[in-house]
């Protein structure tokens, strides 16, 4: 497995996983990362109080030395081709790219000074340490992207700092723990709110036009359709407008002859189950695949892509570690669980929080790291299984 050549687009969670496991099917892959440092999303755009960097740098380390190769600087569509790859010989290509475009607001005023991407915003700060921050900062958005903007703007020294979204908190894809742990920093949070316009002044942004929404009936998301409420227009006043209202891929990317082009959803598709697109050598996983989702997500597109590309090279399905074991674990499966919560963890001081980037959460005691292993989660137990932020 050694000698055949697998290469790995982008050094994110879905493409670190992938290199991961297929170095542990025995083979040596070679990533192909855009930026100057591994890590993806990881290291651009997740900010350092939610994960330290000297955690990250050694997890990646880990990886090279099982003797995956990452070569940064190396962009596809910029420095070479997937019809490239494949003349030099590589016999399949995981597509771990990610989603690095943010999406427009749709909205006039929107290309005026002053008004800028999240993604960018936190790409900027996280590998170059400086990015420009306003006094009243106004966030457009409710997921994860925009509260971490949020979080990023307090820290860099706004006067005021304001998340605007167009329905309820309950509805947020946010998680409710950074949105908690934002309030608590001091970000306001408008709800029932979008904009209208970005207010503009000799071409600098002044503030956001908004309308106040109503929540009407349910749309194809399983969520109320946001409508607006006659005579609820109103203007925010701000020097800097950052938009955090979706992300895309870069198209012109995969304009290469090869026949993959991003779908009907602006994404690549992919099998869910090997992550094989329907150029045979070519697969894909990550947010590229399913649009901006958990770390953890992206880290099991990964290796569903690795066990499917070993599939594809050698016919077989080699994935020991799929292997179930027995456990010798006794326990009465119709007797009543007995709830044990989950451990609670602590977090610094909001006053030192926000002075810097440490990271918030604290690690748990020994104690109450040993009573959280010796929790059971029975699954037959729960009401629903899937984001991880609701894992007990």
């Amino acid at each position: 497995n050694a000698k055949r050549k697998i290469a790995i687009i982008g050094a994110g969670p879905a493409g670190l996983s992938c290199a991961y496991f297929l170095a542990r099917l025995g083979y040596r892959p070679r990533i192909f990362e855009a930026e100057g440092k591994p890590g993806g999303m990881l290291v651009q755009t997740i900010p350092a109080y939610r994960l330290p960097r000297a955690t990250l740098a050694r997890e990646i380390r880990m990886i090279e030395r099982l003797g995956v190769t990452i070569q940064t600087g190396k962009r596809l569509g910029r420095d070479f081709t997937l019809g490239d790859l494949r003349r030099q010989g590589y016999e399949a290509v995981f597509l771990g790219v990610g989603t690095p475009l943010g999406a427009r607001l749709g909205i006039p005023g929107e290309d005026a000074a002053g008004v800028t991407d999240g993604v960018q915003f936190l790409r900027d700060y996280n590998l170059h340490g400086k990015v420009p921050v306003g006094r009243r900062v106004v966030i457009i958005g409710g997921g994860n992207v925009a509260v971490d903007v949020a979080r990023t703007a307090v820290r860099l020294g706004a006067d005021s700092v304001t998340v605007l979204y167009r329905r309820t908190r309950e509805e947020m894809p946010a998680y409710q723990t950074e949105v908690e742990e934002a309030l608590q920093e001091g970000v306001r949070f408008d709800f029932l709110v979008a904009p209208k316009a970005i207010v503009v002044e000799k071409g600098t942004a002044r503030g956001v036009r908004c309308v106040r929404m109503v929540l009407g009936e349910f749309d194809r998301s399983g969520r109320r359709r946001p409508r607006e409420q006659a005579g609820g227009e109103f203007t925010v006043e701000a020097d800097q407008v950052i938009s955090a209202v979706g992300q895309a891929l870069r198209p012109e990317d995969f304009r290469d002859g090869t026949g993959l082009a991003p779908g009907e959803r602006r994404l690549l598709d992919a099998d869910a189950v090997t992550g094989q697109t329907a150029v045979a050598w070519i697969f894909a996983g990550g947010d590229a695949v399913t649009g901006p989702a958990s770390v953890i997500e992206a880290i099991a597109a990964g290796e569903k892509a690795a066990v499917g590309i070993d599939q594809y090279l050698t016919g077989a399905n080699h994935a020991f570690w799929r292997t179930e074991r027995p456990v010798d674990t006794a326990f009465d499966p119709a007797a009543d669980p007995v709830s044990y919560g989950r451990a609670v963890v602590r977090t610094r001081p909001v006053a030192r929080r926000t002075q810097g980037f440490d990271e918030v959460e604290l690690a748990l005691t020994e104690g109450a790291a040993v009573r959280e292993a010796r929790r059971c989660l029975r699954c037959d137990y729960r009401e629903a299984c899937g984001a991880v932020e609701s894992e007990g």
